[in-house]
Order: structure tokens, then C-alpha cells, then sequence
């Protein structure tokens, strides 16, 4: 089979092979640190408007739902706690990006995005996703899908972990 081979895919394979994770921690490894690599990458183009990704995705949230949102609604949209929402809008609303105001419900606080917070995004949003465009470059289509798969299944993996724990609680 060897003689098959065009010249160089042999040494290809064996680099392949050689820089193949061993386990599954090498995997996770990489993962974590392109993740890093990816935040700080956001966070550094975001940091420029003042603006952190979360705070920038809350932005974002309001403007396409078209209206005022409360404040667990905007953590469930957002994937935060309701602890951490707190902290994000607050920091919006001394930007004067957001304002809250008493829905009808006077148990409930409205967040509406103000001009200056729409904006904002109306400025970012292509910027934003051309970066993410350009980041994602060097992926197919199909590739950019099977990512998607995969971090499923990592999640479906991540679950099955925390229900068969084998650390000490």
C-alpha cells in the first residue's frame, strides 16, 4: 500500500497521527483554549464601544424582540443568571444604553433600549458579524454544522457527567 502513496501524504498521515489527541482531556484542552482565544478576541473588539459580549448580546436581544423585556426574561435569553443580569443591566443603564421603567405589572421592571443603545448596535451588528464571519472563515459550511453537532454532543456528554458524578460532593 505504501508504494500507492503519493509523495508527501505518508509523512501528512504520520503528523496527523502524531498530533491526534490521547484523550479526551487533550480535546478539552484545546477546545477551552480556543474558547479563551475566541472571547478575548470579542471581547477586545467590543471593549472599544465599552461594551462587554454579554452586555452586547443584551443589546442585541432587546432590539430584535421589539420590546421591552424584564429582567428575568432578558437573563433567560440571554443565558445568565438572574444575579448576573442584574449586574450587566445596571452597567447599561449608567451607559445610558437602556432605561427601566414600571410595566403595568408594578412588580415588573420593563428594560427599554434608548436611542443611544440602539444605536450602538445598529453600528455593531455588522461589525460584529463580519468579525464572526472572518473567524469562522476557514470552515465549510458543512464543517461550521458538524461544530454544531458536536458541541451538542458535547453538552448531552457534559449533562451525562453531572448526573453520574464521580467526584466527592
Amino acid at each position: 500500500m505504501k508504494e500507492n502513496m503519493q509523495p508527501g501524504i505518508e509523512s501528512n498521515m504520520k503528523q496527523m497521527i502524531m498530533s491526534a489527541p490521547d484523550k479526551p482531556s487533550d480535546v478539552l484542552i484545546q477546545l477551552l483554549r480556543v474558547t479563551h482565544e475566541v472571547q478575548h478576541e470579542l471581547t477586545s473588539k467590543l471593549s472599544y464601544f465599552g461594551l462587554s459580549d454579554r452586555k452586547f448580546k443584551i443589546l442585541a436581544i432587546l432590539l430584535k424582540q421589539e420590546r421591552p423585556l424584564n429582567p428575568s426574561e432578558l437573563a433567560d435569553y440571554a443565558g445568565v443568571t438572574r444575579s448576573t443580569i442584574t449586574g450587566l443591566l445596571d452597567g447599561l443603564e449608567k451607559d445610558e444604553f437602556i432605561r427601566r421603567s414600571i410595566s403595568e405589572d408594578r412588580r415588573k421592571t420593563a428594560i427599554h433600549l434608548t436611542e443611544k443603545g440602539q444605536q450602538i448596535v445598529g453600528t455593531l451588528a455588522p461589525l460584529y458579524s463580519t468579525h464572526i464571519t472572518n473567524i469562522f472563515s476557514k470552515m465549510t459550511k458543512e464543517e461550521q454544522l458538524l461544530l454544531m453537532d458536536l458541541l451538542e454532543k458535547i453538552q448531552g456528554g457534559l449533562q451525562y457527567a453531572k448526573d453520574h458524578n464521580v467526584f466527592p460532593t
